[in-house]
């Protein structure tokens, strides 16, 4: 399989016993087939970024000097050393998860910024591992959420300017994902669980593309069998009618931006609406009609601007209202989003200056 680098006879399975041996060609033959079709189906087989090769026996010390640990919405990732470099191992522990698309999309897009660079992988487990470069990260979630820990350098993350910068790259990397492919291609599971900010840069970078889809040659909508995804962030078209399109995304991409404006989790929200729209799908929609964007938007921003950022704030929230519009028609595209989002920040960082701010 010519798309993986630093493969050799020589060094592959030497470590292990001859059952153990088999079992891990047997499992790398069969992960390196499934990995290998959808790089053929994404890119005819041509990797933007060389995917490096990591045996069982790396993994096994990696995890086993791993020093921190970090949790996503449905996996647990590791930071280790591979040989004197630090990096990110991440387990295929959900079996619903296709980690065969995830590396072959990751792989495409490792080139950008804004996305979690895939290094490498090993396939000689059942499932396979992922390698990621080495940040010091934190999830977007647990920097939404986690209150308690607020100190002055979180509270500098959760800035108006750096709510609008990480909203801006993760909409980026969208866009990319809906049109520089041969076919667009719908993540499906937006949501704060997997964006990473780096702790020492601020950049916002997405991951797991585990249930990614692409729309076939042609068409602007998938239908799937069932239902993929994390609830609350699921288009009410998809959840009901089980349709896929690019409008897939840029609802769970709105409710993403309502959570960077109010700091709540959608279990927040849900608890405060009655059954009707709890059953419907429609909690973040009741919510943002029953109160002004100054009553919901979360304290720190208002701490740090008020009332001069009031007019950014409601052309914010009419942007979130677009994107979570219950018809899919009505939403608009990724890239248009991604450009009101750049016209908001532009807005801002005129304010700022204006005010003789950093």
């Amino acid at each position: 399989m010519p798309f993986f680098r630093g493969l050799t006879s020589k060094n592959l399975f030497s470590s292990a016993s001859a059952v153990r041996r088999k079992k891990e060609k047997d499992c790398y033959l069969k992960n390196g087939s499934c990995v290998l079709e959808e790089l053929l189906a994404l890119c005819d087989g041509n990797c933007r970024i060389p995917i490096r090769y990591f045996t069982a026996i790396e993994i096994h010390n990696a995890m086993k000097h791993s020093k921190t640990k970090m949790d996503l919405a449905d996996m647990s990732m590791v930071t280790g050393l591979l040989g004197n470099r630090p990096l990110i191992v991440r387990p295929s522990s959900y079996k619903l998860l296709n980690f065969h698309r995830d590396i072959a999309v990751t792989a495409q897009m490792s080139h950008l910024k804004n996305v979690l660079r895939l290094v490498g992988c090993c396939l000689e487990f059942e499932d396979p591992f992922m390698v990621y470069e080495h940040v010091e990260g934190i999830s977007l979630s647990s920097l939404l959420y986690k209150k308690f820990n607020r100190d002055d350098q979180t509270r500098k993350w959760l800035s108006w300017g750096n709510r609008l910068r990480v909203a801006r790259e993760v909409a980026s990397a969208i866009v990319f994902l809906h049109t520089e492919f041969t076919t667009p291609i719908i993540h499906r599971n937006i949501t704060p669980h997997n964006v990473i900010i780096d702790e020492k840069s601020g950049v916002a970078k997405i991951l797991n593309f585990s249930l990614s889809i692409s729309l076939p040659p042609g068409e602007l909508e998938v239908q799937d069998e069932w239902v993929r995804g994390t609830l609350g962030y699921i288009a009410p078209e998809y959840e009901h009618q089980l349709i896929i399109t690019q409008k897939t995304d840029v609802y769970s991409f709105g409710i993403l931006l309502f959570q960077l404006l109010t700091g709540k989790d959608l279990y927040d929200i849900r608890a405060k609406v009655d059954l009707y729209h709890l059953l419907t799908n429609n909690s973040v929609d009741y919510y943002i009609k029953k109160d002004n964007v100054m009553d919901i938007a979360d304290p720190i921003i208002l701490e740090e601007h008020g009332i001069e950022i009031q007019q950014q704030l409601e052309d914010y929230l009419d942007l979130v209202k677009k994107c979570t519009a219950l018809k899919g028609d009505d939403r608009p595209y990724m890239i248009h989003v991604a450009r009101e989002l750049c016209r908001i920040e532009r807005c801002y960082r005129a304010l700022t200056l204006a005010l003789g701010q950093n």
